[in-house]
């Protein structure tokens, strides 16, 4: 019997230490909620993109590591604030990436900061979401090899609360109340 609960008990403690993640992310709901605008030609029209679908979805096709959306409850040893930025210049025919990744530890201080840039070449005319796609994947893959790879494993947790609370950081608007625009004329 006593056997039983020994089993018993290992089995929970290696269940409870199951749902630990290595990593969480946290992207800022403005880039689910708000569209992101492109030209492809300075005369072109605007080609809009949701900006956090998309990242989600180059997470979950190069990622095969246990990287998970950061929600409440859940721990992990890590937790990532990704800020993207892409650019299109039509006139070098050239779509710029970039990734601003904070790294939050178990005492719930900033550990790093990271800025990951990639590019490619080449005209986004109808394929627009495509370039995109790639542009992520590419930032995707240098997270994981240049970061992701390169933490240290600390045996500390951070609870996936403290990302309600990184999410009440993002910078405000920094115009005054009273600004008033010039009149053009």
């Amino acid at each position: 019997m006593k056997k039983l609960h020994y089993t018993l008990l290992y089995l929970l403690f290696i269940s409870f230490s199951s749902f630990s993640e290595d990593f969480q992310y946290h992207i800022y709901e403005r880039y689910y909620n708000h569209s992101d605008t492109m030209r492809p030609s300075p005369y072109g029209d605007l080609h809009v993109y949701f900006q956090g679908p998309m990242i989600e979805e180059a997470i979950d096709r190069n990622l095969k590591s246990s990287i998970k959306k950061c929600k409440a409850g859940v721990e992990s040893k890590y937790i990532f604030l990704i800020e993207p930025q892409v650019f299109y210049n039509s006139s070098m025919t050239t779509l710029h990436g970039e990734f601003k990744v904070k790294i939050y530890t178990s005492s719930n201080v900033l550990k790093d900061t990271h800025i990951i840039r990639t590019q490619r070449q080449g005209r986004i005319n109808q394929v627009a979401n495509s370039h995109i796609n790639k542009i992520y994947d590419n930032l995707i893959i240098k997270l994981s090899s240049e970061i992701l790879e390169n933490l240290s494993k600390d045996t500390s947790n951070i609870n996936g609360d403290f990302c309600g609370i990184i999410g009440l950081g993002e910078e405000k608007n920094n115009i005054k109340k009273d600004y008033k625009r010039p009149i053009q004329a």
